[in-house]
């Protein structure tokens, strides 16, 4: 039987881009949906962008998100008791679910480059790396991942550079970080890791910089120990992972994501911002949560949001879309060079300021309070200025003269 990995660190079950998560409006409740909220992570307050419509129960770190189509994506647990793969289109408000009929994946990750979906799952037997079709649902072994045993539950991130999936796994008594070829299922590097009494976990991949994984080493001072909590006091520190060896550096040894007797990170409540180089995470200590945005250059934190039974969320995925288009040249398909007006990308969605169009060419936004009263008309080529409007929702006409296109917009 597979064995899922519990780690010692405790889990509890200018930002430039757009940051989402899951969200109920009775915290707890075992028969409320689940919705799809847009979160601000300077003070924590959430808007919510559409219904899942049945999902109750979420599992632990089996989200991840689709860039190109602005598809938030998890699986779970539906008002009927059925296990479902769900993918929450946000631009269109649509929400679909596919039953899970053979394996289900766990750990998925999306690859900013190919656009693909891939996750790991136990057939009995061994350990499967494969393609999930977001359409049905159903998984598709790449390879079989020889000698593994167990996983690490919410410690995956993908290298789209390289197209690599990793994660951390046990293999007989040994807990490894393993790079997997997401094309062929090779793996490519698996070092020992968790040696000497250094763990790390909270694995999150930075594609700028040449490259560079991130997690939270966990630093145990144990001289101080407390009768209270029954445990050393602990500081959660921001490092760099050496995927080759294993092993972990310290970004700054005075600067702690968190610290406390009973320090931890939500398993599922961790991202990575790539156009603004920040580390994402919701911790907790003995003193409650917080939501922390970490700069991974020098480890500093840019805000510290405390967490409430108001403000809760689960399972963080954030809009990569901006760094994805740059980087992988995302829309290169477009032969054609035409735009489909109803396909086009708008992001951030809510925003203070400009609203960015993936367009190819020059385009007319006109723009609607809900009265439908013209607020403001421009020609355009990649983003709109909205920061002469009044904070609320409005409707976007956007046309190239022929077409026409009406988005839904909110100025915050």
């Amino acid at each position: 039987m597979n064995k899922l990995i519990l780690l010692l660190l405790i889990p509890f079950v200018s930002f430039g881009q757009t940051l989402f998560g899951l969200k109920k409006t009775v915290n707890g409740s075992s028969t409320i949906p689940f919705d799809v909220v847009n979160i601000n992570p300077f003070n924590g307050s959430t808007s919510i962008v559409l219904s899942t419509n049945s999902l109750i129960a979420v599992a632990a770190g089996a989200s991840t998100y689709d860039q190109l189509n602005s598809r938030y994506i998890c699986w779970g647990i539906d008002t009927q008791n059925n296990q479902n793969l769900y993918v929450m289109d946000l631009d269109n408000s649509q929400t679909e679910s596919n039953l899970f009929s053979s394996a289900q994946a766990i750990e998925m990750e999306y690859d900013l480059q190919t656009q693909k979906a891939y996750g790991l799952w136990w057939d009995g037997t061994a350990e499967h790396f494969g393609e999930i079709d977001l359409s049905t649902g159903l998984v598709s072994s790449i390879s079989i991942l020889p000698g593994i045993e167990g996983v690490a539950i919410g410690n995956s991130t993908f290298d789209s550079n390289t197209g690599n999936y990793i994660f951390i796994g046990q293999e007989g008594n040994q807990y490894k970080l393993y790079s997997v070829d997401a094309a062929t299922g090779t793996i490519i590097s698996s070092p020992s890791i968790w040696e000497n009494g250094d763990r790390y976990s909270a694995l999150e991949f930075n594609n700028q910089n040449g490259g560079k994984l991130y997690g939270l080493f966990q630093d145990t001072d144990y001289d101080n120990y407390s009768q209270t909590y029954q445990s050393y006091y602990t500081d959660l520190r921001l490092a760099e992972i050496d995927l080759t060896t294993g092993n972990s550096t310290i970004i700054d040894p005075q600067t702690t994501v968190i610290g406390g007797y009973f320090s931890g990170y939500a398993v599922g409540g961790l991202c990575f911002d790539q156009q603004s180089q920040t580390y994402i995470v919701r911790v907790q200590n003995e003193t409650g949560g917080y939501l922390k945005l970490v700069d991974v250059s020098n480890a500093n934190i840019i805000a510290s949001t405390a967490i409430s039974n108001d403000n809760y969320f689960y399972e963080l995925q954030v809009d990569n879309f901006s760094f994805a288009r740059e980087a992988y040249n995302l829309l290169a398909s477009n032969q054609n060079g035409e735009n489909n007006l109803d396909d086009l990308k708008i992001y951030p969605n809510p925003t203070s300021d400009y609203i960015y169009i993936n367009s190819n060419t020059e385009l007319e936004a006109i723009v609607y309070d809900i009265l439908g009263k013209e607020i403001k008309r421009e020609y355009f080529k990649d983003k709109v200025d909205i920061t002469c409007l009044e904070k609320g929702m409005y409707n976007l006409n956007l046309t190239d003269g022929i077409n026409t296109s009406t988005h839904k917009i909110i100025k915050e």
